[in-house]
């Protein structure tokens, strides 16, 4: 016999607009937006659908309501979540009241206030069936020692009687709510809530706002689940702050040259004592392609589920016996590489792995328990996959996958049958197994110790994967394997950024509804609390660098509104494809470029085109052909500049060939050599490319993908929209609740010297600083012109700035921070460190992290002491 579930939903809507409803369910679309079930509009302010279920088990349905007007989609703040018992009631009916995204008390009831700030003990839920309603309202940032109370026109209500109110228990999917047996009671029936003393055991206060209607009778074989949303009642915005620091870069007596996971712990503690409430560390997945120092880099992750290797703590493991030659270089090992200053990451990488195959060996079979097989379950989809990645990546050599003489394309099946029908492959597995189970069991124990410290974990999700990688193997659909990912010309390289990653086929990914994604952000959301996303906005539009290209530079927005032959000589443009898409090199920019040797290099490298230019030879036409020749790198360097002198890189789509202005083409010799009409029309078309007619696409891109991001978990998130930001991306996070990352000597005005920390949005992250630029202490030497000004116009002080940041004056910044309206202001421990006095003698540029214009930096930076000793 089937049941019917019906959903009501008050939601005023005008002409063009329609409302769907989208959940766990087939009927529901499965999750998958596409496949949203249409609502029924039933009058001004409600609209209704319904549905016909099989029985079956119990289970928690998940839907979310979301509006469509032409091609623009709009989500509601939140997934609701209940569980349903199937056959208990021959109709359920969902009434339900519509939470914008936008409405900031939806980040105080996402995982570091629900799990950890304002953590409830969540009640047994018993005898629900039996109830005719079910009232569900929910109430961030409330106290344990008050609840919800609800009071109503009715006896069974408790006719508005203040002493004797019903109190609302609280449930696990973040809900109070109070089940009644409403039976002959007329309607409609007048209730509100309030908020009640569980220690002084009085009623304190109602909800503000006008009484709530009851509009549905109970009847036979039906029950009513009212999701009240968010209880009515003022809030003093809520703040907080946190440190940031990699993983890597902790200390301890017990770690072995590096910072574990089990570190952590150490760090919540620290940071209770001052008074900080969240962790930031940069993204903790496997790197591991080449086994050299260039796999520190720890946003090329080789899968983006499996853990690295580098945070294990060994002796959490096992321990091998004393005679055991790994065991006996053990401790003095250790003790060599905890007093270097920075990570040495091979030495470290090799004896761990070295030694975890030993413990493997030694204590393999130990697997065998309860807990691994929950484990493993869960895990399966990506392990296996994982597993014989590594394994081929070691017997072959490579893991480039391209070049494996088998296997080379991912198949399931034939995976199988290898870890299955090969005693080395079986091994091999079962050993990467072992690390990732025990790899899990330390950061996930990280993660409540830090919890049991009121602290919340927030991890990092890098905009790309490493191009050899067990996801671009599985899933190689959903990645443009010919280009790059990178960034144009910033405050952080003149030439821009190639970060190498493969750019993302969303066309693709978005037929299953960005489930890869979701996948990953559920598996995250197992260690973490809240996490960061790098680069959001390659979630608006990514710089796309062709295959041949190494600058940032050389790069162009995709999606994007290109211009056509057409277009440009309708703009008075005199448009030779040659002359504006090929470098730009006469006799005069080679002698300023090569000097006395311009005649050599000439004739070397380049042929003339009879117009007084010349043109590169097919073999050095490319930066990835100069990159790979026999040069020296002071004429490499010369050449890449050469090569990106050009006003538009030329594309082609669907047999069209189209441009794409290059970026900063008024800085180019191309430009120069042009006349004043040439160049201003250009400029007047590259600001309608740039800022102009890509917006509205950029948008529409955002609010596909963002979403579904959102929804996949209850995970706090906070944007990184550095860099060139659209004028629709500040739009877009705020209505969908998104955090946006504010750094005060990074203005997003271009008319600021300073980001005015005190016009901050709520919703928002601030920070002096983060791990890809100096701290404050490098930053203020480095950079006196704008330290002064700093000092002048931001802490009004008068007189000659220091020439150095003083512990007092860092704390100066550092109050400014914390007395800004943002939700969180979040501080790399260096500079935290550096306020309390520590390390003065140590010299600013020893602290960074990261260099971005360094291609390939290595990521070693270590704090000078165990972070007890603070």
């Amino acid at each position: 016999m089937s049941y019917r579930l019906r959903f009501y939903l008050r939601y005023r809507t005008y002409y063009g607009q329609n409302l769907y409803l989208l959940g766990n369910l087939p009927a529901l679309g499965n999750d998958v937006p596409k496949h949203a079930y249409a609502m029924r509009w039933l009058n001004e302010d409600w609209w209704y659908t319904d549905i016909q279920l099989a029985p079956g088990e119990t289970f928690t349905l998940q839907y979310q309501y979301l509006v469509r007007e032409l091609e623009e989609v709009r989500y509601e703040g939140q997934v609701r979540a209940c569980m349903v018992t199937p056959g208990s009631h021959q109709e359920i009916v969902f009434t339900d009241t519509w939470n914008d995204a936008s409405r900031p008390e939806n980040a105080w009831l996402t995982a570091p206030f629900s799990r950890v700030f304002f953590k409830r003990q969540v009640a047994s839920v018993t005898a629900l069936n039996t109830a005719t309603h079910i009232f569900r309202v929910q109430a961030p940032l409330l106290d344990a020692g008050k609840t919800i109370c609800l009071l109503g026109s009715s006896h069974q209500t408790g006719n508005w009687n203040t002493a004797q109110p019903l109190l609302l228990q609280y449930d696990a999917q973040g809900w109070f709510f109070l089940a009644l047996q409403l039976s002959g009671v007329p309607v409609p029936l007048s209730y509100k809530y309030g908020i009640y003393d569980l220690e002084a055991k009085r009623f304190l206060y109602y909800e503000d706002g006008e009484d709530r209607q009851l509009q549905t009778v109970a009847i036979a074989g039906r029950q009513v689940i009212l999701h009240d949303g968010i209880l009515r009642i003022q809030h003093t915005p809520w703040k907080g702050a946190g440190v940031a620091i990699p993983v890597f870069s902790l200390r301890s007596a017990e770690g072995f040259g590096t910072g574990e996971f089990a570190d952590l712990p150490q760090l919540a503690a620290w940071a209770q004592r001052h008074h900080l409430q969240l962790i930031q560390v940069l993204p903790v997945n496997d790197t591991i392609q080449t086994n050299t120092w260039k796999d520190s880099y720890p946003y090329a992750a080789i899968s983006s589920f499996a853990l690295h290797p580098q945070y294990i703590r060994l002796q959490e493991v096992g321990v091998l016996p004393d005679q055991h030659p790994l065991q006996r270089q053990f401790g003095r090992l250790r003790q060599w590489l905890n007093e270097k200053e920075t990570v040495d990451y091979e030495t470290v990488m090799s004896f761990k792995l070295a030694y975890l195959h030993a413990l493997y060996e030694h204590m393999g079979a130990q697997l065998q328990t309860p807990d691994y097989w929950q484990w493993f379950a869960a895990n399966e989809y990506w392990l296996l996959p994982y597993a014989a990645f590594c394994y081929l990546r070691e017997q072959y050599k490579t893991s480039d996958f391209s070049q494996w003489p088998e296997y080379n394309v991912y198949d399931y099946t034939a995976i199988s049958r290898l870890l299955a029908g090969s005693d080395a492959a079986t091994s091999a597995a079962h050993y990467h197994f072992f690390v990732q189970y025990h790899l899990h069991r330390q950061l996930a124990a990280a993660t409540a110790a830090i919890h049991q410290h009121g602290v919340a974990l927030k991890g990092d999700i890098p905009i790309g994967v490493a191009r050899h990688s067990v996801d671009t193997w599985m899933h190689p659909a959903y990645y443009h394997l010919d280009m790059q990912t990178g960034a144009p010309p910033d405050g952080f390289t003149a030439t821009g950024q190639n970060w190498g990653f493969p750019t993302w086929n969303w066309k693709q990914m978005a037929t299953n509804g960005l489930e890869w994604w979701q996948q990953r952000l559920r598996h995250m959301s197992v260690y973490f609390d809240a996490f960061r996303i790098d680069h959001i906005l390659g979630f608006f539009r990514i710089w796309q660098i062709p295959a041949d290209a190494i600058q940032g530079l050389l790069g162009y927005f995709h999606p994007a509104i290109p211009v056509s032959r057409e277009e440009i000589r309708q703009r008075g443009i005199d448009f030779d494809e040659d002359r504006y898409c090929q470098p730009y090199i006469t006799q005069a920019i080679l002698e300023e470029a090569f000097g006395n040797y311009a005649g050599i290099m000439k004739d070397k490298l380049m042929v003339p085109l009879g117009d007084g230019r010349y043109q590169l030879l097919p073999e050095f036409n490319t930066q990835r052909k100069v990159a790979a020749a026999a040069l020296p790198e002071a004429v490499k360097h010369i050449l890449f500049h050469l090569i990106a002198d050009v006003l538009f890189i030329r594309v082609t789509d669907r047999n069209r060939t189209l441009y794409h202005p290059r970026y900063d083409m008024a800085a180019t010799r191309s430009f120069a050599a042009l006349g004043k009409k040439e160049q201003d029309s250009l400029s007047a078309l590259y600001h309608d490319y740039f800022y102009v007619r890509q917006e509205s696409c950029w948008r529409k891109e955002a609010m596909h993908k963002l979403p579904l991001i959102k929804r996949a978990t209850n995970m706090l998130i906070c944007g990184e929209d550095l860099g060139m930001v659209p004028d629709c991306v500040p739009g877009v996070m705020q209505a969908l609740g998104i955090l946006s990352l504010e750094v005060e000597r990074m203005p997003k005005s271009t008319t600021d010297n300073f980001t005015d920390l005190n016009k901050a949005p709520y919703l928002s992250v601030l920070t002096p600083d983060t791990h890809d630029m100096s701290t404050l202490r490098g930053w203020w030497e480095e950079d006196r012109t704008r330290s002064r000004e700093y000092y002048l116009e931001q802490l009004r002080q008068a007189g000659t700035a220091p020439a150095v940041a003083t512990p007092a004056l860092l704390q100066q910044i550092i109050t400014r921070h914390i007395q800004a309206p943002a939700m969180w202001r979040i501080f790399q421990l260096q500079d935290l460190l550096a306020a309390a006095g520590h390390h003065a003698e140590i010299h600013p540029d020893a602290e960074r992290i990261n260099i971005p214009a360094v291609a390939s930096h290595y990521w070693r930076y270590r704090i000078a002491k165990p972070i007890n000793d603070y």
